[in-house]
């Protein structure tokens, strides 16, 4: 009689080649495999309300827009960080503070920075510092809207973020960790920043839309489970 069997197999996390060799029904039977496993940790109940940190070292924050009609102007800050609260069972509970150091800023032109760094752009002198600090965050269908104010070149105005949270997991050290992507569109007119030159064959230099991108790694903060009335650190200087 042949009884039908069954293997329990333990695997690690990540990707995986098995291989299975069996005696049944007076047969032998082999086999290979492939399977995607996930680290346990990710597959426990997450608290529903979490404080985290940024970790500058694993996040980057990017920028584009369009230079002279066709090209584009590609940067990043160097320099820059913040936290986030999420609840996503009562999202409005949720808020986000960023901070950028401007003169950290970088698109591979050392000319076109210093440019932008002076007193015709970005005035760093006496505008050294951007701070986004959001005013009301809701989570329709796991997309993360966060409306809030963005403090730059001396003027505040709002701005619309649009994230999404990526899945949690526990590093090394037994951190809780997660990762955020946040884009927004941000009109640089609506911060004092005229400067431009018009072009011979239409149009001008700079365009006035800025298309910013945070990719996020974020650590959990200590007593996370719930710091509804915590504010995340302060700004630096």
């Amino acid at each position: 009689m042949c009884w039908p069997t069954t293997f329990l197999l333990v695997l690690p996390p990540g990707r995986t080649r098995f291989a299975v060799r069996a005696r049944d029904c007076h047969r032998d039977v082999a086999g290979i495999g492939r399977a995607r496993t996930s680290n346990m940790s990710t597959m426990r109940d997450q608290p529903t309300a979490q404080q985290w940190e940024i970790d500058p070292t694993r996040s980057s924050l990017t920028f584009k827009l369009r230079h002279i009609v066709v090209q584009q102007i590609r940067g990043r800050f160097e320099r820059w960080g913040g936290a986030l609260f999420i609840d996503r069972q009562q999202p409005w509970l949720s808020n986000a503070r960023v901070w950028v150091d401007l003169s950290s800023i970088t698109t591979g032109d050392p000319e076109r920075d210093a440019h932008v760094r002076s007193s015709e752009f970005l005035d760093i002198a006496r505008f050294p510092q951007a701070e986004f600090k959001s005013t009301n965050v809701d989570i329709p269908d796991g997309q993360v809207v966060i409306e809030g104010v963005l403090a730059l070149h001396g003027i505040v105005h709002d701005v619309e973020i649009r994230a999404a949270i990526g899945e949690t997991t526990t590093d090394p050290d037994g951190r809780p960790r997660t990762t955020f992507t946040a884009r927004a569109v941000i009109d640089r007119q609506s911060f004092g920043l005229h400067w431009n030159q018009d072009l011979d064959v239409g149009g001008v230099v700079v365009e006035d839309e800025v298309e910013v991108e945070a990719r996020v790694e974020a650590v959990a903060g200590e007593g996370y489970d719930r710091m509804v009335e915590s504010d995340p650190p302060a700004w630096p200087g």
